[in-house]
């Protein structure tokens, strides 16, 4: 499995595609300024998350920007960032004394999967959700291979972490990518600890901004979510 994002200027043409994606299909294409920016997946991509995919790399700051003042080495820069974003190497135990939003990979048979996952989650909202954008701290080390639930509660324990997100073999396998959102915090507090629900990476945005300033609580996303427990929106 393989996702490849390749540009190029358009009045100058397409390069030849290197050997190592010629087998891999095109999901999508899009001009952006002078650059065509293309999305070569073997993952299944929705119209919308190659849009989102896209608005990441050319706008990494945000909503509001002129995206056809873009250039090659802004793109360059924001794939490097990506990359730093993923939090490769970072201990767990480092971060749970902290205030951020915890993305927590637990699955390490696809690294291009799992760099498309993170890509989505923490990519601009859509249309009228464009400002707005999930501030994920991501933990890949593959100590967390495997990592349940409850050991992830084990560690914890009662340090103020009041939510997790995994990224565990369903997510990083299934078509639309399902994110594990864990409820951890403190049972005295009136949360359900342990509580479970899956989030849409389109989603991320929606559920980490109002976690994260307790503007809504863990249960309002589990009673909105669908009936085989994911959470796509409020309806």
């Amino acid at each position: 499995m393989s996702f490849t994002l390749r540009q190029w200027h358009t009045d100058t043409g397409e390069p030849e595609p290197e050997l190592s994606v010629l087998d891999t299909p095109v999901a999508h294409r899009e001009p952006v300024g002078p650059w065509t920016f293309e999305i070569r997946s073997d993952i299944p991509l929705s119209p919308i998350d190659c849009e989102r995919i896209i608005t990441s790399i050319v706008s990494p700051d945000g909503a509001g920007q002129d995206r056809g003042k873009i250039t090659a080495d802004a793109a360059v820069r924001a794939g490097a960032e990506l990359t730093e974003a993923l939090g490769t190497g970072r201990s767990l135990d480092d971060y749970l004394d902290d205030d951020g939003s915890l993305f927590i990979r637990t699955d390490f048979g696809d690294d291009d999967a799992w760099r498309v996952v993170a890509a989505l989650a923490m990519a601009p909202g859509a249309g009228e959700d464009a400002e707005f954008v999930a501030t994920l701290t991501c933990i890949d080390n593959p100590e967390n291979d495997g990592l349940s639930i409850d050991a992830l509660l084990d560690k914890i324990g009662d340090r103020p972490t009041y939510y997790a997100f995994l990224a565990d073999t369903v997510t990083l396998t299934d078509p639309e990518h399902p994110i594990l959102a864990v409820d951890t915090g403190p049972e005295e507090t009136g949360h359900e600890r342990g509580q479970t629900i899956r989030v849409l990476p389109s989603e991320m945005s929606a559920i980490e901004n109002n976690l994260s300033i307790s503007n809504m609580d863990f249960e309002e996303f589990a009673d909105a979510a669908g009936p085989d427990g994911v959470f796509r929106g409020f309806a």
